[in-house]
């Protein structure tokens, strides 16, 4: 009956956490275009980044998040290439979460266009098409035991389309964008009536940045990000990173009362970044996060 607690336990859990969405503001400071398809090709040539999200309690792990980012700088045939001539990028996002018998998968298609202002300026805006996927696979829950009652049985499924905006104004030391993402919210809606819908909504996102540079190999470099959290509440997330030559280091805190540690090292084209998400209430019963990413990017010349 031990087992069976345990189940019904973490499904509950389960249920609220998911209802709060994907954590977009986990990937913000290693793949930012998770929340912004303005920034597709905004600054490299090619792009390439799979990060991954683990929280880890007790000794398993109970929610898992998964993110896979493409970008590409796209030359258009016939046209003078200068200082100011507009550049297009294109790409994808692919979101996928993983929480007790919940699975859900968000799929960006991405366009953007580059707009130079001056030569040091660029205005970048950008849309993506949407595709939302749940499905709870009740099954997995089912305790071994024979004599053990069962929860519910059945693998139930549903679809959403929608669309997302994203605008930047980007410079060599500084960075502003804001992006809303489920421009059309609609609910995840299942056919078993006896299954609560899971409510969507629309997220807006503000961010800005700027490039102190002490030296060409040492520079400093705040970030903040303000976002909404389920429809009306208001969440933000400080950091701020020290580079020293091909190492990264960066310290913030999030609206949630959770502090983050993280450490980025470059090599070549590749960047590998490690972030350590750390709740600060006493009481706080699930365990500490933890944020792997791997990046190759081409840079433009």
């Amino acid at each position: 009956m031990k087992k069976l607690f345990n189940t019904i336990a973490l499904f509950i859990w389960a249920q609220v956490v998911f209802a709060q969405d994907f954590p977009y503001h986990y990937f913000v400071h290693t793949v930012p275009l998770v929340s912004n398809p303005s920034l597709a090709a905004a600054s490299d040539k090619l792009n390439i980044n799979v990060a991954s999200y683990n929280l880890w309690a007790g000794g398993f792990k109970p929610l898992n998040d998964n993110v896979i980012a493409f970008s590409y700088d796209v030359k258009r045939k016939g046209k003078a290439e200068t200082s100011f001539d507009p550049e297009v990028g294109v790409g994808f996002v692919f979101a996928n979460e993983n929480i007790g018998p919940f699975t859900r998968n968000i799929l960006q298609l991405i366009y953007a266009y580059h707009i130079p202002l001056t030569r040091d300026l660029q205005l970048s805006l950008g849309v993506s098409g949407m595709v939302g996927n749940i499905s709870i696979n009740v099954n997995s829950l089912n305790p071994l035991h024979g004599d053990d009652p069962r929860l519910v049985t059945g693998n139930n499924k549903t679809i959403s389309f929608d669309g997302g905006f994203g605008a930047a104004l980007i410079n060599k030391q500084y960075e502003v964008s804001l992006s809303i993402l489920n421009l059309a919210p609609s609910d995840y809606r299942f056919e078993d009536p006896s299954i609560e819908d899971i409510v969507n909504f629309r997220k807006y996102f503000l961010s800005g940045t700027y490039h102190l540079d002490l030296n060409p190999k040492i520079f400093i470099s705040p970030l903040i990000t303000l976002r909404n959290v389920e429809k009306d509440n208001f969440g933000y997330d400080i950091s701020g990173a020290v580079r020293l030559s091909s190492f990264r280091f960066g310290v913030g805190y999030r609206s949630e009362k959770t502090l983050f540690l993280y450490t980025r090292i470059d090599f070549k084209n590749f960047e590998f970044t490690y972030t350590s998400e750390n709740p600060m209430q006493s009481n706080h019963m699930v365990g500490n996060g933890h944020n792997f990413s791997l990046g190759w990017k081409i840079s433009k010349l």
